[in-house]
């Protein structure tokens, strides 16, 4: 319960920054994914997801730059495969906010490399189909880390590419036999375009 009122009082701050904006301030963008959990191993029990592609949309306001702030969403849906026999297959969604450091970069230049922290949660919510019994949706707190490279098009336009990593406990959904305990990383390359207003 903590975490969603959390993240509802950062969507706040987040959706009342372009309120804030000057001209060129604002950045939104949309990106493809992929998904690659590192498997988790505790308590005897190891956890192998399948790989998975997925979206990243975000909101970036930038205050000078150096810095920036950024609001994101994502959507993907793998298995988690444990070596106690079973499968749940589950939607995750991502909801993390991070601090940008854009190296002082003039906003002019063609490539713009970036750097970026933060933290927020994922959200694990199983499916029927594709998992072999019983299990409930599970929230996990996340710590997020990445980086990349946008490349101007037009004075708005940009593509980008990049990295981020999310830390954080591997899912069980409340199952024994699924628990690790373990943390693991969840690697998200992604590709996309962006928008600045």
């Amino acid at each position: 319960m903590r975490i969603k009122i959390g993240l509802l009082l950062a969507a706040l701050v987040v959706l009342s920054l372009p309120a804030l904006a000057q001209d060129g301030n604002s950045e939104v963008s949309a990106n493809f994914t992929g998904n690659f959990q590192k498997q988790a191993n505790g308590f005897g029990v190891i956890d192998t997801a399948t790989d998975s592609g997925g979206f990243l949309v975000n909101y970036r306001y930038h205050f000078n730059r150096w810095s920036a702030l950024e609001g994101n969403y994502g959507n993907t849906l793998f298995s988690q495969v444990y070596n106690s026999g079973t499968v749940t297959r589950a939607r995750v969604q991502e909801a993390t906010f991070a601090y940008v450091f854009t190296f002082g970069v003039d906003r002019d230049a063609r490539f713009r490399p970036f750097l970026e922290a933060g933290t927020g949660a994922l959200f694990f919510s199983p499916t029927v189909a594709g998992s072999t019994g019983p299990s409930v949706s599970q929230n996990r707190p996340v710590l997020l880390y990445g980086g990349g490279v946008a490349y101007k098009l037009t004075n708005r336009f940009s593509v980008q590419a990049g990295y981020r990593g999310l830390v954080y406990t591997a899912a069980d959904f409340s199952v024994p036999t699924q628990v690790t305990n373990a943390k693991t990383n969840m690697a998200e390359p992604y590709v996309g375009v962006s928008f600045r207003f």
